[in-house]
């Protein structure tokens, strides 16, 4: 993300990338219990691996957004830029 769409201060000051981190890992803990109860349980399974295929989606989404945001800060800090904010 860009400066200019008003992102608060350093990524890592303000803790919104341990915070999303944390969003992103129990996302994945919650869908690898879904697809393990769904495989020993065939009449729920299906309806079991469509939702965690959708929260699975949502995850690389959050973490294609770290991704960037922090290569984003990471280049800022090379380029002497001060942290964002």
């Amino acid at each position: 993300m860009s400066r200019s769409k008003g992102r608060p201060g350093s990524l890592y000051g303000d803790g919104s990338v341990i915070r999303r981190m944390q969003e992103l890992v129990d996302t994945l803990a919650w869908v690898r219990i879904e697809l393990a109860t769904g495989a020993s349980s065939p009449t729920s399974g299906a309806t079991r691996q469509e939702r965690a295929l959708s929260k699975m989606d949502a995850a690389l989404e959050l973490a294609k957004q770290l991704v960037f945001e922090l290569d984003a800060e990471v280049r800022g800090r090379r380029d002497g830029e001060p942290p964002l904010g």
